[in-house]
């Protein structure tokens, strides 16, 4: 039973394959067609493959005529293969799996246009299925090199470009991100932490020194740096963060605590929970107003 869900299997599996996409362009088609008709012409009259020059003895036209015209059969064959079948629409849905099918039918008509050539040519060369099957498996053993050397090449130009597309993207990516954090410098305005707002919970100020509590993973760190509470304030008011005493500024958004005690009100922040950040009577009405219940 379980081989009734072999082809439905298959099926999907080959419609969930990327589609094949190399040789979408017009160039990229004429280019393929050039390279192999030369390659093999070249491959044929250099290196004389299955010693093919005794085959031809005798003819009134050369070698490198008969190349020539074994040649024109394949740039005939991809040509229709490629500009006329191409506008198939089952064509243009071929994954890159499935295209080796496509290739396969490319050799079979390349293998029987030359075969049609030689009986005409040649008198000893009959239409039968064996010289067929003769001149298809030379074909195999000639056009995969330089179809496959094809698509390599605008494999990689392809990757390529897109890479030079990435280098040009992840600079505005970083751009984007750097104006996203927010930089905590000295008194000398230099950079001495940068960091995404969300990451940074609390600042106390402690004499010409402030301590920045920020979160780094999952763990809470403290960084030490000489510069004032009044100018972070400044610089991070439009962030979200707010004065809740004249010691500490903090981020609205990591409050998760509101609360009266005997000593007054004070707040507990998110990863701060041991820590209650005293809230001062000029602060206070700031956090009654956003925590205050409603209703």
């Amino acid at each position: 039973m379980r081989s009734l869900y072999t082809l439905p299997a298959i099926t999907r599996y080959a419609l969930e394959q990327p589609r094949f996409t190399l040789l979408d362009s017009v160039a990229n088609r004429v280019a393929l067609i050039t390279f192999c008709s030369v390659f093999s012409f070249l491959f044929m009259y250099i290196f004389l493959p299955f010693n093919i020059n005794i085959w031809y003895e005798g003819q009134q036209l050369t070698l490198a005529q008969l190349f020539l015209l074994f040649t024109l059969c394949g740039v005939g064959a991809l040509t229709v293969s490629q500009f006329w079948l191409f506008r198939l629409k089952w064509r243009q849905k071929l994954t890159n799996a499935t295209y080796l099918c496509w290739f396969l039918g490319e050799m079979v008509l390349i293998a029987f246009l030359v075969t049609l050539l030689d009986v005409m040519l040649i008198d000893k060369f009959l239409l039968t299925w064996t010289e067929f099957f003769n001149t298809l498996r030379y074909t195999a053993l000639i056009m995969p090199l330089p179809y496959l050397i094809a698509l390599l090449w605008f494999y990689t130009r392809e990757k390529c470009a897109q890479l030079r597309q990435l280098e040009t993207v992840v600079p505005e990516e970083k751009t984007a991100v750097q104006h996203a954090c927010v930089q905590i410098c000295d008194e000398h305005n230099r950079p001495v932490l940068t960091l995404l707002p969300a990451k940074l919970l609390l600042i106390r100020a402690e004499d010409n020194y402030v301590h920045v509590f920020y979160l780094s993973g999952h763990t809470i760190c403290k960084q030490l740096v000489r510069t004032s509470l009044k100018k972070l304030e400044t610089q991070l008011s439009e962030e979200g963060f707010t004065r809740a005493h004249r010691s500490y500024l903090i981020n609205m958004s990591k409050v998760v605590l509101f609360k009266k005690g005997t000593k007054g009100y004070f707040l507990q922040l998110e990863g701060l929970e041991e820590m209650e950040v005293p809230v001062s009577a000029s602060c206070l009405p700031v956090f009654q107003e956003r925590f205050a219940p409603t209703g």
